[in-house]
């Protein structure tokens, strides 16, 4: 397992290093003192890398926020919060952190939080090979007041990854759904479904127009009577113009 370390500390850092190397099949690719230089590296080592051992209270971008980035990356690296306070627990988890180790943290809790996050993942592997690539979602439950409901995916307008947390919109109701936005992304039809921004996965159909919204960012509206919509990033504005082609002035 490839790992990093992501601590503004480096007495942590160096800590947790030592740690890691009494553990088995671990291999540390590197540290990062701050949120931007753990963007960069992890950015740099794509694929290879498995895990981040992440610092909740940093300055700049906090641990919660870059877990949220990680987690939005198509393959992403698991993360592993390591802090010195426990009332952030709740909200690592609700960010898919893969376990939560307070400071200082000792060699049995790691092992096994890193054995847990190898589980983990080699299950998530099995549950991607259930849904195959011919094999596309028709129907997704949502929670309905403590219940789920099945609702087919033509009813859905989008969903919205909000705190950690996926929404669905259809045109008449707002639910939960178990789902994350990347497991949705690669098991939902790509012709009646697109990743317009980091947070939001739209219906291409229940789009009615394209707005500029500044900045080189639009707005795809979906409801003129009511001004639903959802952003489109600017980066995914040469892939949607593929798929619904448009000229506004200016773009």
């Amino acid at each position: 397992m490839n790992v990093l370390i992501v601590d503004d500390e480096r007495p942590a850092r160096e800590e947790l290093q030592w740690l890691l190397q009494q553990c088995e099949d671990v291999s540390v690719l590197g540290e990062a003192a701050s949120a931007e230089d753990a963007q960069r590296m992890v950015e740099e080592l794509g694929d290879e890398l498995d895990l981040v051992f992440l610092d909740i209270n940093m300055p700049g971008i906090g641990g919660m926020r870059l877990a949220e980035l990680f987690d939005e990356r198509e393959n992403g690296p698991d993360v592993i919060f390591v802090t010195a306070y426990d009332h952030h627990a709740l909200d690592a988890f609700n960010v898919g952190a893969s376990d939560y180790l307070l400071k200082p943290v000792r060699l049995g809790r790691l092992q096994k939080a890193i054995e847990r996050t190898r589980q983990n993942a080699a299950s998530a592997d099995s549950d991607a090979e259930v849904v195959e690539p011919t094999r596309r979602l028709n129907r997704i439950s949502v929670n309905v007041r403590g219940s789920y409901e099945v609702i087919p995916v033509d009813d859905v307008l989008f969903f919205e990854s909000e705190d950690g947390i996926v929404v669905v919109q259809t045109k008449d109701s707002r639910h939960i759904t178990d789902f994350n936005l990347k497991f949705l992304e690669k098991n939902l039809d790509p012709e009646h479904f697109f990743r317009c921004h980091r947070s939001y996965i739209v219906r291409l159909d229940a789009i009615e127009s394209i707005s500029p919204w500044g900045a080189g960012t639009y707005r795809l509206m979906l409801d003129r009577n009511t001004d639903l919509g959802v952003p489109l990033a600017r980066s995914r504005a040469t892939d949607l113009k593929a798929l619904i082609p448009w000229n506004i002035a200016g773009s």
